[in-house]
């Protein structure tokens, strides 16, 4: 039970809100009014009705005072109803509620825990529970609470999406579609119902049937914008970013909350870019910027921002240069680096903060900037970004996409030279000599997954199985430059395929990203998704073919292939996740290269 003396109140109101580490998309959210304060007036023991209706009055004047929007006089009123009771289940409740809507989560799911404790045959406490631990990241504790309240409220509309959702983000597909399922049968007009259904469907990788859920989630509410939200994202997996356009200008006409909101102005972004609409693009995707996104890079830099849009700007100034989201991205947003290095001139500096395992290639491909590296901390489930040793001095930063607005607005913007980062000449002759004692074939660096291969990004990347008619190409020696566990899928290639995918030596495939930059750029092709091996190979100039898992990829802008790398090729099917025909096309490309047609 809580000790009435460990809360903090004024501490708690003048704390940042908490930062929520997972969206929890399509969740059924906590109201101001979501306790029925009179329901518990039959738990109560006769000998404590009269402290009761103490604070029965107190906790309906907190929520009352909370949905009329001053949550800090409602937190107050629910902490005086708490010292009057705090042994009591409801005063914990309700205190628990004020806190959550304060946005100070840890400190909500204490006192919902506590109220819990002491009643726990309370469905209501469980739905809070289960939400703030789904918003924390915590799936197994929200999915124990989230099925506590299905046991006892089995036909609770906000049980049904809230575990379906829950069991969705673990990638416990087949369980969640049962539950929503029989949810549906009981609640056809519930359009909340068939958009979870869309969601948990296409999150295992059915869009196309998904789109049927949403139709019918839109036809029962044609304004619900999580509905337009997700059918946007189904237009984009499907490869008609165009047609996402209009769903996400409904979508944001109906956010539920600036988290919500915040998420969709960038889905919205990246359907522009994908559409080719790239200056439009770029503007709109200073989203990601935006604290209240789940994914958000938070940024500490006291120094002035510089927007991006006027490089004329930056002439003889000292330009902080960070690097933002993944390793990927701050090799594919180096594109510009040699066009701000022109921009700021002989009179000004330019400062680049990357992820410290780039920095020898960067300081290698940039002598004329100054390289350091970014630190980050996990505060409170948020990636916090600092740059300490260069932020002196400087008189502008700007992360590592936000040059792109004033220096990519076109096609015709991006450089024709194949690579603008240099890789080391000696390891790549010491790597070129390795790789030709793997036989007298055409040498082929292989990839084929993400190192976060969660239940949502997974659905990017091909089986390892669909692999299997290009690594049966004649003429080719193969090299793995997977990182990560790679032993079951090697020995799947040598067992059942009958090739052998030759190991690299002397190198750290995720550590040594110098090394590998030297090595992938080495291979006559690389082949692979877009990940930070298959961006540092064809940053360096090499032969690399992209493997997408859609044409509507944002970083193709609109076409068929990237123009960061022009010396570059991706192969797409049609759809979303058409492995079969986009496998069959590499391999009948490969074995031309090689050299033997079949």
């Amino acid at each position: 039970m809580q000790d009435a003396t460990a809360l903090d109140l004024d501490a708690e109101i003048s704390a940042e809100a908490e930062t929520e580490k997972n969206e929890t998309r399509d969740a059924v959210p906590i109201g101001a009014q979501a306790i029925r304060v009179d329901a518990h007036v039959d738990r109560i023991p006769a000998d404590r009705r009269r402290v009761f209706q103490k604070v029965a009055a107190l906790a309906k004047r907190a929520m009352k005072t909370s949905a009329e929007g001053d949550n800090v006089a409602a937190a107050r009123l629910a902490h005086k109803a708490y010292l009057l009771a705090p042994d009591m289940a409801l005063t914990n409740h309700v205190l628990g509620l004020m806190l959550y809507n304060l946005g100070r989560l840890s400190r909500a799911l204490d006192f919902f825990e506590t109220a819990w404790k002491i009643d726990p045959n309370d469905a209501e406490i469980y739905q809070k529970l289960g939400l703030v631990a789904w918003k924390l990241n915590m799936l197994e504790a929200a999915e124990k609470f989230y099925r506590l309240q299905y046991k006892l409220a089995p036909t609770a509309v906000d049980a049904a999406i809230n575990l379906g959702g829950v069991l969705r983000d673990g990638g416990k597909f087949e369980e969640a579609i049962e539950i929503l399922r029989t949810a549906i049968y009981a609640h056809q007009e519930n359009y909340e119902l068939w958009n979870s259904m869309g969601t948990v469907i296409n999150d295992s990788g059915d869009p196309v049937q998904a789109r049927t859920f949403y139709e019918e989630a839109l036809r029962l509410k044609p304004d619900y914008g999580r509905a337009h939200n997700n059918m946007a994202n189904i237009h984009e997996l499907l490869g008609e970013p165009e047609l996402a356009i209009p769903h996400f200008d409904a979508a944001l006409k109906d956010p539920a909350d600036p988290m919500e909101e915040a998420t969709m102005r960038h889905g919205r972004s990246m359907v522009l870019l994908a559409a080719g609409r790239i200056e439009e693009g770029w503007a709109a995707n200073e989203s990601r910027l935006d604290p209240n996104r789940a994914q958000a890079t938070l940024f500490t830099m006291k120094i002035p921002f510089w927007d991006g849009t006027d490089p004329e700007q930056l002439r003889g100034k000292t330009l902080l240069l960070v690097g933002e989201q993944g390793l990927g991205d701050e090799v594919i947003f180096m594109n510009v680096v040699n066009d701000l290095l022109e921009a700021v001139g002989p009179e000004g500096e330019l400062r680049i903060a990357c992820e410290y395992r780039l920095m020898p290639l960067v300081k290698r491909s940039f002598p004329a900037a100054v390289v350091g590296h970014h630190m980050s901390a996990n505060i409170e489930g948020r990636d916090v970004r600092v740059v300490k040793e260069l932020e002196d001095g400087a008189d502008f930063w700007t992360p590592m996409a936000t040059p792109l607005r004033g220096l990519r607005k076109s096609l015709e913007s991006f450089p024709d030279e194949a690579g603008f980062l240099v890789a080391d000449p000696e390891l790549q002759a010491g790597f070129r000599a390795q790789i030709a004692g793997f036989g007298s074939g055409l040498k082929v660096g292989i990839l084929w997954k993400s190192l976060n291969m969660n239940a949502r990004r997974s659905r990017f990347f091909s089986a390892f199985d669909a692999w299997e008619g290009v690594l049966n190409t004649p003429g080719v020696d193969f090299i793995n430059l997977q990182y990560g566990k790679v032993d079951d899928e090697l020995a799947l290639a040598r067992e059942r395929f009958g090739v052998t995918v030759h190991q690299p030596t002397d190198i750290d495939l995720k550590m040594d990203l110098d090394k590998v930059a030297a090595y992938a750029s080495a291979c006559d092709l690389v082949l692979g998704p877009m990940n930070a091996t298959s961006n540092l190979a064809a940053a360096c100039g090499g032969k690399v073919w992209f493997i997408h898992a859609r044409s509507s990829t944002w970083t193709l802008l609109g076409t068929d292939r990237q123009h960061w790398y022009p010396q570059t090729r991706s192969f797409f099917g049609t759809g979303f996740q058409d492995w079969d025909n986009t496998m069959a096309r590499v391999a009948s490309e490969l074995a031309a290269l090689a050299g033997r047609p079949g």
